[in-house]
């Protein structure tokens, strides 16, 4: 699947809602449409910070430089990009609480967090090496207060 075109940003593919099933066509945006500035407002749970984060990624494989403020701190999840996708990268990120709810210890539950982000990727026509793509393409620094 070639998604990687200068300029065109991937953002998934489609899904046929009627026939809960991932279609094979892609959907791309066109980053002529992003001139200066963008704001993405939204309810609770829509899918704000999740679109902000792909809209980054692909910026920062174009080389595209960008200034992000965010008070809530959703955004800084762009560090946490692990192009090995090995549940040792996980362990240190999960929630312990979650994996005992689970019933699972932490490696464990690491490991199919790994396996997750890995099958996950894997349907949208993605892999390790496009994390770490994105990962050598910008210079990520976080300031706090």
């Amino acid at each position: 699947m070639d998604f990687e075109k200068l300029g065109a940003f991937y953002l998934g593919k489609e899904y046929d809602v009627s026939e809960d099933k991932l279609l094979d066509r892609l959907t791309m945006y066109d980053a002529r449409d992003l001139t200066t500035h963008a704001v993405c407002v939204g309810m609770t749970g829509s899918g704000k910070t999740g679109l902000c984060v792909i809209l980054l990624e692909e910026a920062a494989i174009d080389h595209v430089p960008a200034i992000i403020i965010d008070p809530k701190g959703d955004i800084t999840n762009l560090l946490l990009n692990f192009p090995e996708l090995r549940p040792e990268d996980f362990q240190p990120w999960i929630n312990a609480d979650d994996a005992r709810r689970k019933g699972l210890s932490a490696d464990e539950f690491a490991a199919k967090q790994a396996e997750l982000w890995r099958n996950g990727l894997a349907d949208w026509g993605q892999e390790g090496a496009r994390i770490q793509m994105v990962r050598d393409s910008a210079d990520f620094v976080i300031y706090t207060p």
